[in-house]
């Protein structure tokens, strides 16, 4: 183990460094971290939102109170790509020493001008798609803030594209005035973007994004392979800030309809059909994307910088109840080289581990019923127990032990960075 760490401190590290010292990819970094506050509180009334024990559920319902949880949720988590268009053009920027709040506004509003707005039906009613604004925008927030944030910089440095008035003018005024030119160029190439879409059989660039993400596995099979490679995928996507909701949309209907077509077996007492696959999807993701809750417990056990000590505190309770954007987007794990290595392997480690046991008869059994009715957010432990039986839980058991030992070098060096970082603070 301290071999294979001191080994990651001489090529990994020097490598990770390197890359974020690109702008780019700093903003990206930064610009997810801006959003962890909304991130982290969401996350608690979305465990209430979605409350895994039913009875308890059910209170929340008749008592009224259930949708102004959700609203929470959609208010927050569920428009997050709607933040990340601002913040990472806001923070590309003002690293590059440019006016920020402009540089996320003009972003934000592209984001809004590409957008559909309109809800199709007999009569289209004028309003914007909350799908958008969540899972199935973040790939075009982050291309589109780093793409405007990137061309206001450039027409920004440009002193003939700026308005100067008078220093008699209010300084918030001129302010307000000096990028009217720059706002011009950029949304007519935005219009003319949009116009592009509205001519193509794709209609926005946000369909065009999710389907040249998901189109290659339309016509996947649902073996237990090819579901691992699309959950090892999903990880790959993720750690670029695309999140697991593309591609998992293609393949739930699958698995979806595998648990129908077993439903009559499995109430009959008879062999699962699609047991192998069920039981590999099940464990595709150990707990939340990522299997990070091995990583939360090494933090709050060997951490010894203070920003992951206490951040892991606070992010522990939600990854229970499988809710992890806080760490993905927080730590980050997003576009953090150090991370990436662990964090692929997680799906293709506890598969692998699902898959072997159903192969030599640990694994014989799985209720479907339970696998459609399971709410989100139980924690797999108690998830995979109630559908698999114990079996399920000492696998589960089993791949957070892997998942704890895999994570725990690359934990460690990312910890001692950032206690160096904050011992050079003090010095």
């Amino acid at each position: 183990m301290k071999t294979f760490q001191a080994w990651l401190e001489k090529y990994l590290v020097p490598f990770s460094n390197k890359l974020g010292q690109n702008k780019v990819l700093q903003s990206i970094s930064s610009g997810m971290i801006m959003t962890l506050p909304v991130t982290i509180g969401a996350s608690v009334f979305s465990i209430f939102a979605s409350f895994p024990i039913k009875s308890v559920a059910n209170w929340f319902a008749i008592v009224g109170i259930t949708p102004s949880m959700a609203s929470i949720v959609n208010g927050t988590m569920n428009i997050l790509a709607m933040f990340i268009a601002f913040t990472i053009a806001y923070s590309y920027a003002q690293k590059c020493e440019a006016n920020g709040t402009v540089g996320g506004l003009f972003s934000l509003a592209s984001f809004f001008i590409l957008m559909p707005q309109t809800l199709p039906g007999k009569k289209p009613i004028n309003a914007f798609q909350i799908t958008y604004l969540g899972s199935q925008g973040i790939i075009v927030a982050i291309l589109l803030s780093i793409f405007i944030g990137v061309l206001y910089v450039k027409l920004y440095r440009n002193k003939k594209l700026t308005i100067k008035l008078p220093d008699s003018v209010p300084s918030m005024v001129s302010s307000s005035i000096e990028p009217l030119i720059i706002g011009i160029i950029i949304f007519t190439i935005v219009f003319i973007i949009r116009a592009i879409f509205d001519y193509s059989s794709f209609g926005n660039v946000f369909d065009f994004i999710n389907k040249l993400i998901t189109a290659p596995l339309l016509h996947v099979g649902g073996s237990p392979i090819t579901l691992i490679l699309i959950m090892v995928l999903s990880n790959v996507l993720f750690t670029f800030g695309i999140h697991p909701a593309a591609i998992q949309s293609v393949i739930i209907p699958i698995v979806i309809s595998m648990m129908v077509s077993s439903t009559p077996a499995y109430q009959a007492g008879k062999t699962i059909p699609f047991l192998s696959n069920l039981v590999v999807f099940a464990f595709s993701n150990n707990d939340a994307a990522g299997a990070t809750l091995s990583l939360v417990l090494i933090a709050l056990i060997f951490g010894k910088s203070k920003r992951y000590k206490e951040f892991f505190k606070v992010s522990a309770l939600p990854n229970i109840f499988n809710i992890n954007e806080p760490i993905i987007f927080g730590m980050p794990i997003v576009l953090n080289p150090l991370m990436f290595i662990p964090f692929i392997l997680s799906s293709f480690v506890s598969s692998g581990v699902a898959l072997l046991a159903v192969k030599i008869g640990f694994i014989t059994n799985y209720n479907p019923s339970l696998g459609m009715g399971m709410p989100w957010t139980m924690p797999k432990l108690i998830a995979d127990a109630m559908i698999m039986g114990w079996q399920g839980a000492v696998v589960w058991l089993i791949n957070f032990a892997l998942m704890f030992v895999i994570y725990l070098p690359f934990f460690r060096v990312a910890d001692k960075q950032a206690l160096e970082e904050e011992n050079s603070k003090n010095d």
